[in-house]
């Protein structure tokens, strides 16, 4: 649900008591970390488990900075246990001001992480996060389908030297969650959360502003077959092969000379 925040998932191999130390540079903006808030920081799905082995696959938000330390079994008050298949997630915790959540996260947070049969994650007592498993994650809820889809969309990387029938087919898919998007505003005008609405208007200005480069691309590609080819440059071709005749011409024998210009003449 949440693969429009995550960087692209990474294995990590566990083979003892672990750390995963988080922390927030600080050349990222409050306010960029402000506007995530409500998604989770970090997610692990346990992949494989091995007595005191595991490979975890983890998805992190791009802005944080992470690294991995061998530790000491530590014994914690409130430790989740996952097996095979099952997974976790980060989250700020409920009631506590984002403000306070960003100054610990720039300070840095630790997650505990032990493989005995199972993997146990857990968090420091004074940590302001908590830790929610995938099975009982009821945030996902908390967001409309229209606002997931247009994030999801907002945050894909185009090819824009795609062929035009791909380009095609961004557009359509671009103009359809356009369309939900809109939908969803006058059904449920004056129902939904003002914060929430304001939003939906942001993301569909961001959308329309994709979809005219798309546009444009798409007619663009229809208009060259190279787009990394300049449009004059078929001209500067026929205009070299024009100076390469004349220089022929003028150093060709007089009855060469003749002789292709009957053939040209035969030709026409």
């Amino acid at each position: 649900m949440h693969h429009h925040v995550f960087k692209q998932p990474c294995v990590s191999e566990i083979t003892q008591s672990t750390v995963l130390a988080l922390s927030l540079p600080d050349s990222v903006s409050d306010l960029l970390v402000l506007s995530t808030m409500s998604n989770p920081l970090v997610e692990f799905v346990v992949s494989q488990v091995k007595h005191t082995q595991a490979t975890l696959i983890m998805r992190i938000q791009p802005f944080l900075t992470f690294t991995f330390e061998h530790t000491q079994p530590i014994i914690e008050m409130t430790v989740q246990q996952r097996s095979v298949g099952q997974g976790i997630k980060l989250y700020p915790s409920m009631g506590v001001a984002p403000r306070v959540c960003i100054e610990q996260l720039r300070n840095g947070i630790t997650i505990n992480i032990q493989p005995a049969d199972d993997v146990h994650f857990s968090l420091s007592p004074k940590a302001r996060f908590e830790l929610v498993t995938l099975e009982n994650d009821l945030r996902i809820l908390s967001e409309p389908q229209p606002l997931v889809m247009a994030k999801a969309i907002l945050g894909r990387k185009f090819d824009y030297d795609e062929p035009s029938t791909m380009l095609a087919v961004h557009i359509s898919e671009l103009e359809q969650v356009r369309r939900e998007l809109r939908d969803y505003l006058k059904g449920e005008s004056g129902k939904i959360h003002p914060g929430v609405s304001t939003e939906l208007l942001k993301l569909d200005h961001l959308l329309q502003n994709k979809h005219q480069w798309l546009l444009r691309t798409y007619h663009q590609s229809l208009e060259r077959s190279n787009l990394g080819r300049s449009s004059n440059e078929q001209i500067f071709n026929h205009e070299q092969l024009q100076r390469k005749l004349d220089c022929f011409e003028l150093l060709a024998p007089k009855d060469v000379s003749e002789m292709v210009n009957k053939l040209c003449d035969d030709d026409l």
